[in-house]
């Protein structure tokens, strides 16, 4: 045993091995580094809302299109179901976001999100301060989240101050909890009662069912209820209750389990969501570059089987059993493999932003230290190490000592297994980077497609301005920057969206974004109007239609008046020409446009947009220090491509993730290449000397060997094309504007990949085919 124990043969064997020490280390360490950042990632995910100790009795209302009601409907479901034991409304910050509050001088831009009083008895988030039961019961309390009562208190206790918001409301702070993470609901800063609603946005509020699909709609069943057997009874109750569907906007009830809303994919969500086929995808990822790392490994193993055979040789020459020497093989593996773990787990954690960025998320490393997670840590080093050393143990162990004196070891061993592998990674990786340009090409096809308006130079600024005299002065400032064109004023954008408006019109449901904005504006995103009505003085309740508008609802284009609802007719103004909202990839709708002066007083547009010409970065860097010197608060502003581009992130995110592991498979490919071209080479090195000595020049033996290696790039690349172009085809298919695929782009991945591959086996098949043919049968 003791003779298994010691491994100063071992070290010293790394020692003067250095090139083999550090690529095997490094790419083990980097493989590992990626396999425990994905592993935490996706136990996170998977993982999102399972400390909820209710989680099994609550459940969320929705419809077929998305999660989402208005604050009133489930306090009616609960007089109406007995199956209910409570409710809780949630109204998500995204409704109030980047509201002021206000304390002495702190004056901080928060995101509120309002529910009843009931919050911590439907969920298990930890509060660090107060009552649980108590919290929430007066209408003016407040939860902070801990980070926010540290930003606006400082050292001071926070309990039982008063602070305002926007002016306008004051409140309580009751009590302060853990921020929110990992769950369905988005973090806040402030959590306060419905009531306030109202105060912020006047739709929202506990009797007005106008913003159906603002809210929330959380449901305690009594223990064993099940609620989602009376969907059908539910819509019977809201098809005579709630508008959205007595006007067949909404055709279905939905009752989703609270555990299953994660996961859930609907056209739109107030809650958080995930993606399951995007964890799936990283977890693939992650077993992916293990098993390259696993495979290098063992590749670079058997390319030096030749050095420890001698070793291992004599040690059976005084006294060793084969079984002995496997053992101790395995045991040099798993030890490497356990120094390659301690090195990936202090990759993966100055890693952590860099990933955070990439994902959109926190990866919290910290949780993973636990016994059950240093347990499996545990079992994943030796898993490795024994999957990694087991072949080369068996084939080092095995090793005769006459056949190792004799010089026949190298021979006897073969290379199918190497063959295999390197044909198997560089069909992945070209099919990963034919993926990746796809997607890429795709990806910027959409970004840049033509939305029917401008979209170039245009920063969209958030309103943070409360007064008239601020508003005049800010503006002022902003016009007289030099590479300012012009300056407007709206309400939303065609990429934000503004309010929506349904209706019934001749027994149809319609569904029209309604965009407010003064002609400043309307000439910055460059609308045109096809068809003006040359209305002399037009009714407060005026509008133009966009041609889509006139085609839904079947109208002429002289139409003078149109109505939805039951509503008084609409005046209308003129046709505008079509332009699509939001991205490309996102179903558009109908529009409804009026002008408005935005520069009579109390008059409080929601967004300033400025058309700058050239300079952008200095000019938003200017229009930022204008607004922050006048506000005191944050400045929020985007151009608007910045706001394209940023709405095609999840995609531009997958794009990237499958980059950066064909990045890692070339990595591990070039290494694994090179295991292969040095043991190949030692194998062959008596072949090309007999070549020389029967007059092979240095340049055909140079082509041979190279060619050789790269053989298996094209086998790859014949492999890899068909598969990739199948896969990305019906990947492709689920775009309505998607680009045409073309062979060059695989003929390009291949390339680079036979490029790459050229440089890893060049330089030690020029030395074999320069070498010294008498050294070479010297050496056999």
């Amino acid at each position: 045993m003791n003779n298994i124990l010691n491994f100063k043969s071992f070290m010293k064997f790394l020692s003067r091995n250095m090139g083999y020490t550090a690529i095997d280390v490094f790419g083990l360490s980097v493989s590992l580094m990626f396999v425990i950042l994905i592993t935490v990632y996706t136990y996170q995910e998977l993982a999102t809302d399972r400390f909820q100790e209710n989680g099994d009795r609550i459940c969320v209302i929705g419809n077929e299109k998305g999660l989402g009601t208005a604050i009133p409907i489930p306090y009616r479901l609960k007089e109406q179901f007995p199956e209910i034991e409570k409710v809780c409304p949630v109204v998500v910050p995204g409704n109030f976001s980047n509201i002021l509050a206000l304390y002495g001088d702190n004056m901080l831009q928060v995101d509120m999100m309002c529910t009843d009083s009931t919050f911590f008895d439907f969920f298990s988030f930890k509060l660090l301060k107060g009552n649980r039961e108590l919290a929430l019961e007066d209408p003016y309390s407040v939860v902070l989240s801990e980070t926010f009562a540290r930003k606006m208190f400082g050292g001071e206790e926070p309990i039982g101050k008063s602070f305002r918001i926007s002016d306008s409301t004051t409140v309580i702070v009751s009590g302060v909890m853990e921020d929110i993470r990992r769950s369905v609901l988005p973090s806040c800063d402030i959590l306060a009662r419905l009531e306030r609603a109202k105060e912020f946005n006047g739709g929202l509020s506990l009797t007005n069912e106008g913003n159906a699909g603002s809210t929330a709609g959380f449901l305690m069943l009594h223990k064993g209820a099940d609620l989602a057997s009376r969907t059908s009874d539910i819509y019977d109750f809201l098809k005579e209750s709630f508008w959205p569907y007595t006007i067949d906007v909404w055709k279905e009830v939905r009752v989703i389990p609270f555990n299953d809303i994660y996961f859930s994919s609907y056209e739109w969500s107030v809650l958080q969501t995930g993606d399951r086929n995007f964890v799936l995808v990283l977890m693939s990822v992650g077993i992916l570059i293990l098993i390259f790392a696993v495979f290098n490994y063992i590749n670079l193993t058997v390319a030096q089987a030749g050095q420890r055979a001698r070793e291992m040789a004599t040690r059976r020459l005084l006294g060793s059993s084969r079984t002995e020497l496997f053992i101790r093989l395995m045991i040099e593996s798993t030890m490497l493999t356990l120094f390659s773990f301690i090195i990936g787990l202090l990759l993966a954690v100055a890693a952590v932003p860099y990933v955070n960025e990439l994902l959109d998320t926190k990866i919290y490393l910290a949780d993973a230290c636990t016994p059950a997670w240093i347990g499996m840590a545990a079992g994943l080093i030796l898993l490795i190490g024994v999957l990694s050393g087991f072949l080369p143990a068996m084939l080092i162990s095995a090793s005769k000592p006459i056949d190792v004196v004799r010089g026949t070891f190298r021979r006897q061993t073969k290379m199918v297994f190497s063959k295999v592998f390197i044909t198997f990674q560089n069909t992945i990786t070209i099919a990963t980077l034919s993926a990746a340009l796809v997607m890429g090409l795709q990806i910027y096809h959409m970004i840049v497609a033509p939305l029917g308006y401008n979209t170039s130079n245009i920063l969209v600024v958030a309103n943070t301005l409360r007064s008239d005299s601020e508003k005049a002065a800010a503006i002022d400032r902003i016009r007289e920057l030099p590479h300012v064109k012009a300056v407007g004023f709206s309400n939303g954008t065609p990429f934000s969206g503004t309010n929506n408006l349904t209706g019934v019109f001749e027994g149809k449901s319609l569904s029209f974004q309604q965009m407010t904005l003064d002609s400043a504006a309307f000439k910055i995103l460059g609308l045109q109007i096809k068809h003006d009505n040359q209305v002399a003085s037009s009714k407060p309740w005026s509008w133009y239609l966009t041609e889509r508008a006139f085609r839904d609802m079947e109208l002429p284009e002289n139409a003078e008046y149109f109505g939805l609802k039951d509503d008084e007719p609409a005046q209308i103004l003129g046709v505008l020409k079509d332009f699509h909202l939001r991205n490309i990839n996102m179903e558009s709708a109908p529009v409804m446009l009026r002008f408005r002066d935005f520069s009579k007083p109390d008059s409080h547009p929601w967004n300033v947009l400025i058309e700058v010409d050239g300079e952008p970065m200095t000019t938003y860097s200017a229009v930022r220090e204008i607004f922050e010197d006048v506000t005191k608060v944050d400045f929020e502003g985007n151009y608007l491509e910045q706001k394209i581009e940023g709405s095609f992130d999840s995609q531009i995110r997958l794009v990237k993730i499958v980059l950066l592991f064909a990045c890692v498979a070339i990595l591990i490919s070039m290494l694994g290449l090179l295991a292969m071209s040095t043991y190949f080479i030692q194998q062959r090195s008596q072949e090309v000397a007999v070549r020389k000595v029967f007059g092979s020049d240095n340049r055909a033996i140079l082509s041979r060997l190279v060619g050789t290696f790269l053989m298996y790039v094209v086998i790859a690349f014949v492999i890899a094309a068909p598969i990739s172009w199948y896969i990305m085809d019906k990947w492709i298919a689920d775009y309505s504007y998607r680009i045409t695929l073309s062979p060059l782009i695989f003929l390009v991945a291949g390339l680079f990949c036979l490029l790459i591959s050229f440089f890893a086996v060049f330089y030690q098949s020029w030395q074999a085919a320069n070498a010294n043919p008498v050294e070479s049968v010297k050496v056999s």
